[in-house]
């Protein structure tokens, strides 16, 4: 499937902010799962952009404004071709402590989505709820599924019930959150279950059934998911906050540790501690070509 895609991002200061610097990631990766056809950023004021390839093969831009601004408007778009590929899972019939045993096998490669990271800190919560969802002698499809379905139905999604420096604690203290809380508590039970995870930034289709609904939650901002490495080498996708596994509605822009890693704009400046900040995400099929 074709998509278009439009991200904009803006930021409004009281007062005339001096200078600015900001790392962006928005641009979808092309890989085995999809291909990005064209891209484009604009940034107001207009600045030049440089870029690079950041230690997870994530495609990064940074801008720099030297004079003072009220305003920062950042809008990316693009049009992202998603690829079919086949369910991973199959065929793999084992339990849990069976595959842990072989990922010895890419122990330097896997060691960063092993530990703790950032946004994702593990404690003794989690770690009973991880023995209790994927005991070691379970099997290692089925408990998967189970922990991404135990999470779609446990945890209720409330935008503006955490923000981006929650802590997977806080969920379960909650029960509410976004995307991005459902991903970093997957991710943290996996880990201490011995299960490589990383997060997953991007897009998700902005599909609404008859009603006009959105029938996937998490389309009308970024969206986060989660990877974990299955012990046949492959990165399996999973959506906890839709339980479903990774498709061709799922448009990818990286991935890292947890959020930390990926944000899609992040940055600094100098001027009032106060702001207000706008994000608006189109997600369409290009229908010409569907």
């Amino acid at each position: 499937m074709r998509y278009l895609i439009e991200h904009t991002t803006e930021y409004e200061y009281p007062q005339p902010a001096s200078e600015a610097f900001s790392e962006l990631r928005l641009v979808p990766r092309t890989d085995k799962r999809q291909r990005l056809i064209r891209s484009q950023i604009q940034v107001n004021p207009a600045v030049l952009l440089e870029n690079y390839v950041d230690h997870f093969g994530n495609f990064v831009e940074t801008f720099s404004i030297p004079f003072r601004h009220r305003q920062v408007s950042v809008t990316s778009r693009c049009e992202v071709e998603t690829l079919g590929f086949k369910d991973a899972l199959r065929g793999l019939d084992l339990t849990v402590n069976e595959a842990r045993s072989l990922y010895q096998n890419w122990c330097l490669e896997l060691f960063d989505y092993l530990q703790p990271s950032c946004y994702v800190v593990f404690s003794p919560r989690q770690t009973e709820l991880s023995r209790k969802l994927l005991p070691d002698r379970s099997s290692f499809v089925e408990a998967v599924l189970q922990l991404n379905h135990y999470i779609y139905r446990h945890f209720r999604w409330s935008p503006g019930a955490t923000d981006v420096t929650s802590k997977a604690d806080e969920l379960l203290g909650k029960n509410e959150g976004v995307c991005q809380d459902f991903s970093h508590l997957m991710i943290g039970l996996l880990r201490i279950a011995g299960i490589p995870a990383r997060y997953v930034s991007g897009y998700i289709e902005s599909a609404s059934d008859a009603e006009g609904r959105p029938a996937l939650i998490g389309a009308a901002a970024s969206h986060a998911w989660v990877e974990l490495f299955a012990p046949n080498g492959h990165w399996i996708g999973l959506d906890p906050t839709n339980d479903m596994t990774e498709g061709e509605s799922h448009i990818r822009i990286g991935y890292g540790r947890d959020y930390f890693d990926v944000p899609p704009l992040k940055g600094t400046y100098k001027g009032s501690d106060r702001q207000r900040l706008s994000v608006v995400v189109r997600v369409s099929r290009n229908q010409r070509l569907t």
